[in-house]
């Protein structure tokens, strides 16, 4: 396969999966807002996605320059602030961080690569980066957030579903799967590493029973944004404690969304790009490492002593492995 093939399906993968994960945390921080939610330090949950995607600064650059705040003393109303962060994050072409610039970063890599994809998936990207950039998607989001939101992550979905069901399980296939399972371990510890440093949210491990209905609400909370909510309570039978979401997100092989079982399809895919060498390549090598720090991991150690670390860790070996799958594929 033609390096440059491999590296557009790599990252059409890629940005339609921080797209759909990107719907899912908005579509639940969303909610909690207009449920009045808010951290002990008077942040809401929507900070809380900017600080997910390190985009904080580049909002509050981007809010001043288009609406320049008088010279008063007075705050701006928290509903329109509301209403500014998840416009930046569904609209926004300036920093790349926003569902429609995801989306328009894989339907330009695929507009290059359309012999590699199937006609129905090229077409379903097509569709939604013509839907996001027309009049009548922003007239659907002033109208109900909500079921914009849904409606986008729906589209996405559908088109994981189209690749995995309409391609030919060879390296096209095994780049897409790379790329979609590397965005999705490099997020989720992102997205852990914000709830679990959220002031005044974190509660100590056997003591999360005895604590007040908030922090609970927290962590369910980071459980619908990652797609795990049900799944974990038919587990854990409605019982939210911070050490068992964090061991059900990190550690549960059977959920797709989990970090182990992303870096073991990864790994997976890996493998069968490379033919399965006896040494394997640096990238796997990176994975493998986690893969096995995964197995044997004692959550609860982890969550007492340094949790903040390990999922530091985790976006390093992600970019890592990142620049090796470059160096060993793409680079021509």
């Amino acid at each position: 396969m033609l390096s440059r093939v491999a590296e557009n399906l790599y990252w059409i993968s890629r940005y339609v999966e921080r797209a759909e994960g990107l719907t899912r945390l908005l579509e639940d921080a969303h909610s909690m807002e207009l449920e009045g939610a808010a951290r002990a330090d008077g942040g809401g949950p929507l900070d809380d996605v900017l600080l997910m995607l390190n985009v904080r600064d580049a909002f509050a650059a981007s809010w001043e320059a288009a609406d320049p705040l008088p010279d008063t003393g007075i705050d701006r109303p928290a509903a329109e602030r509301r209403d500014a962060v998840l416009r930046f994050l569904t609209f926004d072409r300036t920093g790349g961080a926003s569902i429609c610039a995801s989306v328009a970063g894989a339907r330009e890599n695929a507009r290059g690569t359309q012999e590699a994809v199937t006609g129905e998936t090229w077409s379903q990207l097509n569709k939604l980066h013509l839907f996001l950039n027309s009049p009548r998607a922003h007239a659907r989001f002033e109208a109900s957030p909500s079921r914009f939101l849904a409606r986008v992550r729906r589209e996405c979905v559908l088109f994981a579903a189209l690749a995995d069901g309409t391609l030919p399980h060879t390296e096209a296939y095994h780049f897409l799967q790379i790329g979609r399972h590397l965005e999705r371990v490099d997020m989720l510890s992102r997205v852990i590493n914000v709830h679990a440093s959220a002031p005044g949210e974190v509660v100590p491990a056997g003591a999360a029973a005895d604590e007040p209905a908030a922090p609970a609400a927290h962590w369910a909370s980071l459980l619908r944004g990652t797609s795990a909510h049900e799944a974990y309570l038919k587990q854990a039978h409605a019982r939210v404690d911070p050490v068992g979401v964090v061991r059900y997100l990190l550690l549960e092989e059977a959920f797709p969304r989990s970090m182990r079982f992303g870096v073991a399809r990864c790994l997976e895919s890996l493998r069968c790009v490379s033919g399965g060498s006896r040494f394997g390549t640096a990238a796997e090598r990176h994975l493998g490492k986690l893969d096995s720090d995964l197995r044997y991991m004692d959550v609860d150690d982890l969550f007492q002593r340094n949790l903040d670390g390990f999922l530091n860790s985790v976006q390093a070996t992600c970019a890592a492995v990142g620049r090796e799958i470059h160096l060993a594929y793409f680079r021509t």
